[in-house]
């Protein structure tokens, strides 16, 4: 059930801490670094950002009255993502170095920080430590000994904290200390008031939903059928996570109109089963346009339109290095050597894995994206009309974004070419030097040879080239997927809160690939490109990419994530599955979509989704029985579990009992190899009387099998024991949870900015000269942004893409007039009408479309344009009247095609 504004975790640390502030006695640590008088603190939000400071930037810093000793530095650089470079300044701390800041904080209500860092390309994979102190008490240590997961340039963890002591004057001092020669790159905080009651009130929270894929396109009514009834008698949804369905849409291999027999079909099936639908283009596997003519005497299955490989064991030669008659030799010329191959044959029915840089394969996938999205823009339109705006789904980038790699025998499925390879397995494999990949590179500065080895400069080019029909992909849907309308009526207007074309998914695979074949460079981040959201075949499990869960933290910087195609056989046991739809979940993931999911036997969906669904705070480690003992007089305790299948944890509880005067508390978590995981601080009016005291922690994933220590010591009290602590069968009373809700709102804060930055930045690159309003809105939405509300600064920024030219209307049939505001018209249409505001020179010119959806007329009136003002309709004058002030005409509309209209104001008459 989803919770409420201040509860949580969060909430529960406040209510202990204010409910027992009296309580707090002796001089800590805390109040020691307290004791020094500090400037008056800002007046604190009462709820939301209190306060932000950019590290690294001289005036902001200035005002946070840094401080710094030893090796830290202020600095700037740039980092790459997929297709995105941005530039970024940071301020760098060493072993030996130390730096704090003062940031405002609400005195009496729970604090959160997020401390986001950024890690530069070069050094993704590095160990580096440093440990946080809030008023010179330790709250977060990052191991030195702990290597960089990699997998993208941004991170960020999350500190609570309630404690009167901290709080209580107004402002938090921030102290960071290197504890590393690598340095760490820190590049901002943020101080929010009840981070739980910000998401609330700015409306923040939105459910996830899992998406069953029904199946290939061809499949057919009967099948769809089977599977969806399966859905409904077995799989559970609730308030936090929905359900939708989807088949995968093969258009480049398709007819417009056998999409639009597809579309009609699932949108029946959808509203007969009650689930939203999503229409999964795909434009690889079974829609690999092989066979398709190109135009020039070919099929774009060609070996001109195949990716080029090369493997050192690769031993065919030019004779077998031919598909359909085509030599490879010919194709390269004089950079052939028998080391080169193809990806065919193969086990998927030799479909040739085809490359991302042929112009004339990409225009004609453009080609057919964009005679499916004419459809869809039609069948968008009229859901609206119809009240089921909501029912489409959302799309993503149509293909995986798969090199036909392999590494030291791990990777693509290429057993069929071993034969074909005279019985040489080809090991290692690398892609694409088809020549358009080659050329493309060239054009880059950089020379593709894998035959002397890839240089750092290859490996670069070629990991962000996965990153190209993502984006390829991503421009196609955002300029052709429909700008919703503003539904006008006789009550007035209201505005579209988000639009389909920025909810465009990447669906790049995660796996490792060549080229550089390692955890630290996941195919994940080549997710992230201009004009859509992070997206990708998410899959963490250690056989495809360790540190999977790190890399999905660094996605969630760059937005609202998904996940466009979960494959059920990534693992045959099913807790494997559930814990990658928890780890998307508390990233603040959109939807999941499940493919070739089974609906009987031990790996059944609905056991394994269930789990997910049903279950939003799963333990690891719950040993909350009733105790029948207890540890007393000890200032330590440490216990040990065993990591289980739920593999995350953001709490870590332990049982209390207060035998002396309240004093705070330290936990820390490590592994085996005595790594500190987490730590956490509770002041002392954190810790209950009795009862468990909850020890909230950034967000870590836990090995399965993997033995982790918890230790539990006083911090202060003179020496004397202030708790004692209940066991259970001699173990220490103890709880390792996953709050999923409290870590999904941490997430929901990190996108919902980044994705109002972006909308903001997108809409300003499409917005024309004449539309002053969408400026406007865009101003306004920057200053929102600014202020930390970022619902609203999202908000503002789809108003200004509606209101840009041409401004898209629906009005229901009505014999009220509809205004269209902004602007001095109103509609009576006898049918649903969309209208079109195409241009506006007030008080001079107005040109509309105006199209019905079955026939009828429209009556249109006007204000501002004179008492006899000029109309034509298709280059038809009509004649006019005035009612009630306003000049009036009527558009007949004989059928469902649009009609034009120019309004223009009489010219004066001369004296």
């Amino acid at each position: 059930m989803r919770r409420h504004a201040g509860t949580g975790l969060l909430g529960l640390l406040l209510v202990m801490a204010l409910g027992s502030a009296s309580l707090v006695g002796g001089e800590t640590e805390a109040v020691a670094a307290k004791s020094t008088p500090r400037a008056h603190a800002p007046r604190a939000a009462a709820v939301g950002v209190s306060d932000q400071v950019r590290l690294g930037d001289p005036a902001s810093e200035a005002a946070h009255r840094l401080r710094t000793s030893g090796a830290t530095a202020r600095t700037a650089c740039h980092v790459e993502a997929g297709q995105i470079t941005e530039s970024y300044i940071a301020r760098v701390v060493r072993r030996g170095g130390r730096f704090s800041v003062r940031l405002a904080v609400d005195r009496s209500r729970p604090l959160t920080l997020q401390v986001r860092e950024v890690r530069p390309n070069e050094t993704w994979g590095q160990p580096y430590g440093f440990r946080l102190l809030l008023d010179g008490i330790p709250h977060y240590v990052r191991d030195a000994r702990i290597p960089d997961p990699g997998g993208g340039p941004y991170s960020s963890f999350f500190l609570d904290t309630a404690d009167p002591e901290v709080l209580r004057d107004g402002v938090v001092v921030v102290t960071v200390e290197g504890t590393s020669a690598e340095p760490a790159y820190l590049t901002e905080i943020w101080a929010y008031t009840d981070l739980p009651a910000m998401v609330h009130d700015q409306g923040m929270r939105v459910p996830d939903r899992v998406i069953f894929v029904l199946g290939q396109d061809h499949r057919g009514e009967a099948y769809f059928r089977s599977r969806l009834d399966y859905v409904r008698d077995h799989v559970h949804e609730s308030s936090d996570v929905g359900l939708g369905m989807a088949v995968l849409d093969y258009f480049p291999v398709r007819t417009k109109e056998q999409m639009r027999a597809n579309y009609e079909l699932w949108l029946r099936l959808s509203r007969e089963y009650g689930l939203p639908f999503a229409i999964e283009s795909t434009s690889d596997w079974e829609g690999t346009p092989s066979r398709i003519p190109d135009g020039k005497g070919g099929t774009f299955g060609d070996i001109r339109y195949q990716q080029i490989l090369w493997s050192p064991q690769d031993r065919t030669g030019p004779d077998k290095d031919v598909y359909q008659g085509q030599r490879l030799d010919e194709l390269l010329g004089d950079r052939y050597e028998p080391r080169y191959g193809l990806s065919v044959p193969n086990i998927w029915g030799s479909t040739p894995w085809l490359t991302w840089r042929d112009p004339d394969l990409n225009a004609y996938l453009e080609q057919k994206a964009n005679e499916s999205l004419e459809l869809i823009r039609a069948l968008a339109w009229d859901l609206q009309r119809q009240g089921e705006g909501d029912r489409l789904l959302d799309f993503s980038t149509t293909m995986e974004s798969t090199y036909w790699s392999k590494r030291d025998g791990k990777g693509v499925a290429d057993q069929a070419y071993t034969d074909y390879n005279d019985g040489v397995e080809r090991r290692d494999l690398y892609a694409d030097f088809n020549p358009s990949t080659v050329a493309a590179a060239r054009a880059d500065g950089v020379e593709l040879d894998p035959t002397d080895g890839l240089s750092e400069a290859e490996k670069r080019w070629l990991y962000k080239n996965q990153s190209y029909p993502q984006q390829l992909f991503a421009d196609i849907f955002y300029a052709g997927l429909p700008r919703e309308r503003v539904e006008a009526g006789p009550d007035g207007v209201r505005y579209p809160t988000d639009m389909r074309r920025h909810n465009v998914h990447a669906e790049v695979y995660s796996r490792m690939q060549e080229p550089y074949w390692a955890d630290t460079h996941p195919s994940s981040i080549q997710g992230v490109v201009q004009h859509a959201r992070p997206g990708a075949e998410y899959i963490t499990l250690d056989d495809y990419t360790k540190g999977g869960f790190a890399h999905l933290q660094r996605m969630r910087e760059f937005g609202r994530i998904a996940n466009p195609n979960l494959e059920n056989s990534v693992s045959g046991y099913g807790p494997d599955k559930t814990l990658l739809l928890r780890q998307t979940y508390v990233n603040g993931s959109r939807y999941t979509s499940i493919y070739n999911w089974q609906e009987t036997g031990p790996d059944a969906a609905a056991a394994w989704v269930n789990a997910f669904i049903d279950d939003m705070h799963p333990f690891d480690v719950d040993r909350s029985a009733p105790p029948n003992g207890r540890l007393p007089g000890l200032r330590t305790v440490t216990t040990t579990f065993t990591a289980g299948d739920v593999r995350l944890a953001n709490h870590v509880d332990v049982r209390v009992e207060r035998i002396g005067r309240p004093t705070p508390l330290r936990l820390t978590l490590s592994d085996d190899e005595g790594r500190i995981v987490a730590m956490r601080h509770l002041g002392a009016a954190e810790v209950p009387t009795s009862g468990w005291a909850t020890f909230g922690i950034p967000v870590v994933a836990l090995e399965r099998g993997q033995d982790y220590t918890v230790t539990v010591e006083q911090v202060a009290g003179d020496g004397v024991p202030a708790y004692a602590f209940p066991t259970v069968d001699g173990d220490l009373a103890l709880r390792v949870g996953l709050d999923m809700p409290t870590e999904r709102d941490r997430s929901l804060v990190i996108q919902w900015r980044r994705d109002a930055a972006d909308a903001i930045r997108h809409i300003s690159a499409d917005i024309g000269p004449d539309d002053t309003r969408s400026r406007d809105l865009l101003r306004e939405a920057k200053a929102r942004l600014t202020q930390g509300r970022y619902v609203e600064a999202y908000r503002l920024a789809m108003r200004a893409d509606v209101l840009r030219y041409p401004v898209l209307y629906q009005v229901r049939a009505t014999t009220s007039p509809a205004a269209l505001k902004p602007f001095p018209v109103a509609v009576s249409p006898s049918v649903d009408v969309d209208v079109d505001v195409t241009a506006h020179h007030p008080g001079r010119s107005l040109t509309l479309t105006v199209r019905g959806y079955a026939a009828g007329t429209a009556s249109v009136s006007l204000r501002g344009f004179g008492s006899n003002p000029t109309v034509v309709v298709d280059d038809v004058p009509v004649p006019t009247r005035v009612e009630r002030g306003r000049v009036t005409f009527t558009v007949d509309l004989p059928d469902t095609s649009p009609r034009h209209v120019r309004v223009d104001r009489a010219p004066a008459a001369p004296r």
